[in-house]
């Protein structure tokens, strides 16, 4: 897992950085410009799997038909079904791949929030070990590999500024005035399954629950505006699933994390709204079993045209043959007529005569 992180979070940083620039140093700004911009980035991969679903409403019947007419015998069943798939040019996961791509972004997000002082301010993880080893010294205890040493350090950095004054100032400065808080709320703590935080009531729990119900919401509103999604298989599992992924994240990864997951499922339910209004699955439905039958119109004209032509061509030959144009058939009558000749010529004494093409016609 902290293989996966590490690899998306590094490219990821560079646009947390941006954004974190852009937006004037405001981390949660920041995360929401972040959002937008993964989302736009995944956008072509959303129009696909709006246009994949409306394609299973086209193979919705024909599966039907197979079901009943070979589901007791699962080999030729799946036989069937992939016959379907290949003749159609379908591919039934294509659809999964937008939610799938989405965790690890996740992921690398994660990664940048655990490491601010390296994604944010590009610091070193030598010189980081280093302000670790001078926190350490002043009394601080870090777990070894652990995500959270740099939230850690950048909390005792803003609170204790003057223990590493061997570092960079300027740089010490900028983490000391790093801001990671949305409305009071420190987006750098772990949210709890717990009414109470720190003798108040806890904030906190509301991110995972806020991300469940725009996940849920998000899922309710999609199979309604797309009826072919439901018992669609795979993808009725991913839609279901989401919600209880999205809360159980939220639990287990700093609130900033939890906070970029919920507006990615309001961006992702606003960006529903607009598919289903431009890309409407009804439609798009309709198109896609019009081209459908297009492309098999096509490949029969195709196919019918093939048939033509080549019995065209086997009447081009059988008239060659009857006109003795054929070129191996007028040579064997040339021979045959060349010996003739020229065994009357030896038999009678008369000359012999060279066969030309009007002998032939």
């Amino acid at each position: 897992m902290q293989f996966i992180m590490k690899i998306f979070g590094w490219p990821l940083g560079f646009v947390m950085l941006g954004c974190y620039l852009i937006t004037g140093n405001n981390y949660a700004l920041a995360i929401t410009l972040f959002t937008i911009i993964t989302k736009l980035a995944l956008l072509p991969l959303s129009v696909k799997q709006q246009k994949e679903q409306a394609k299973m409403a086209v193979f919705q019947p024909k599966l039907k038909r197979i079901q009943e007419k070979y589901g007791n015998n699962k080999e030729r069943y799946n036989e069937e079904i992939q016959k379907l798939y290949t003749e159609e040019g379908y591919n039934p996961m294509s659809g999964c791949l937008p939610s799938l791509i989405q965790f690890p972004i996740l992921f690398g997000v994660i990664d940048v929030v655990y490491k601010p002082i390296y994604h944010i301010f590009r610091v070193s993880n030598e010189v980081i070990d280093e302000m670790i080893s001078v926190a350490s010294a002043a009394g601080h205890a870090f777990e070894a590999h652990s995500y959270y040493n740099q939230i850690k350090l950048l909390n005792i950095i803003q609170e204790e500024t003057e223990l590493f004054h061997a570092f960079d100032q300027e740089v010490i400065t900028k983490i000391a005035e790093f801001d990671m808080t949305l409305f009071g709320l420190d987006l750098g703590v772990v949210p709890q399954f717990a009414l109470t935080y720190e003798g108040a009531f806890n904030w906190y729990l509301l991110i995972p629950i806020l991300c469940g119900v725009f996940q849920l919401g998000m899922t309710f509103y999609m199979q309604k505006a797309n009826p072919s999604t439901q018992g669609a298989g795979s993808m009725n599992i991913m839609l279901y699933m989401m919600p209880l992924m999205s809360v159980y994240i939220g639990f287990i990864v700093p609130a900033a994390a939890g906070f970029y997951w919920t507006l990615s499922a309001v961006v992702q339910f606003i960006q529903s709204v607009f598919f289903n209004i431009f890309l409407n699955p009804k439609k798009l439905a309709e198109k896609a079993e019009a081209e459908a039958e297009a492309a098999k119109e096509a490949k029969r004209q195709q196919r019918a045209e093939a048939r033509e032509k080549l019995k065209e061509l086997q009447r081009e030959k059988n008239a060659k043959y009857e006109r003795n144009d054929d070129p191996s058939q007028k040579e064997i009558n040339r021979k045959k007529l060349a010996e003739a000749r020229k065994r009357n010529a030896e038999k009678y004494g008369d000359e012999y005569i060279e066969v030309t093409d009007d002998d032939l016609n």
